[in-house]
């Protein structure tokens, strides 16, 4: 999916104002000039371009199934044993009930010395079961999940958790971000925002594509649009997927956060922005 997205959006042709869209993606200026083509010249808008990263722990366990899944899952085991050959650990078994009734009516080969200390099929079942009933699989909630630590991705390994900072001086949650520079592509500004705020090895961390997955647009107050010369901010996410473990900042406070926690860090428009292209856990 990720692939012929990628794919899709490279090659996307599509012209707007005598641009092309995946040049935007290459050179964020162009953007800059579509936006103040499309509006009147007598009040043009600016817009001040960031780009953010939104770094996800993918599920480490498969998820519990659902009634219905476990159902289906009964049903087409049922099937699969009524048209299936027979094992090996099944023939096993006929063969050692046909040695059993040879030996009960004396027309069994007592010239073969293996077959008193031949292990039958199912002495090899019970040393299974035996071996099986020493196995204790591992809990799957974690020693985190149970104290609430949000700073660790050991907890909901079944789910995908999210990594937000928090804003120094405005105490607001959201995805590591950075203003765009002169030369840079817009993934490359989303790269440099990671690496100010987590100190990852390139293997640590893949991006899935070299255009957006989202954005989200601010608009400024009258006041704060005199001040910056911007009339507001848009914000292109990439995403990223977390392949290893990696250490964050020590100034810098953090959280790895579930579908359902998002709610209670993000302000809701920015979250609407997020969510958009998010994969639906429920």
């Amino acid at each position: 999916m990720f692939c012929f997205r990628s794919h899709a959006l490279g090659s996307l042709s599509l012209v707007k104002n005598g641009f092309s869209i995946n040049k935007v993606y290459q050179n964020p200026k162009v953007f800059l000039r579509m936006s103040s083509a499309s509006t009147s010249s007598s009040s043009p808008q600016k817009w001040e371009l960031l780009g953010a990263i939104c770094l996800e722990r993918t599920p480490i366990i498969v998820p519990p199934m659902t009634e219905i899944e476990q159902q289906i899952s009964e049903m087409i085991e049922k099937f699969d044993n009524m048209r299936s050959l027979k094992s090996n650990h099944e023939l096993r078994h006929e063969e050692d009930k046909k040695l059993q009734k040879m030996a009960a009516d004396g027309t069994q080969d007592e010239s073969n010395p293996d077959a008193a200390t031949r292990q039958t099929a199912q002495d090899f079942e019970d040393a299974c079961n035996e071996e099986f009933q020493k196995f204790k699989p591992a809990p799957r909630t974690t020693a985190e999940d149970l104290s609430g630590d949000q700073k660790s991705t050991n907890r909901k390994l079944d789910k995908h958790l999210l990594f937000v900072v928090q804003e120094k001086d405005k105490k607001v949650w959201k995805l590591p971000e950075s203003r765009w520079r002169e030369g840079e592509t817009l993934r490359e500004t989303a790269e440099r925002a990671l690496r100010e705020y987590v100190k990852t090895p390139d293997t640590s961390v893949r991006v899935l594509g070299n255009a957006p997955w989202g954005v989200h647009t601010i608009k400024y107050p009258s006041s704060v649009r005199q001040k910056l010369g911007f009339t507001g901010s848009k914000v292109f996410f990439f995403k990223a997927q977390l392949l290893s473990s990696c250490t964050t900042c020590s100034d810098i406070e953090y959280n790895w956060l579930g579908r359902e926690e998002l709610t209670n860090s993000l302000e809701p428009e920015y979250l609407r922005s997020v969510r958009k292209f998010l994969i639906d856990e429920d």
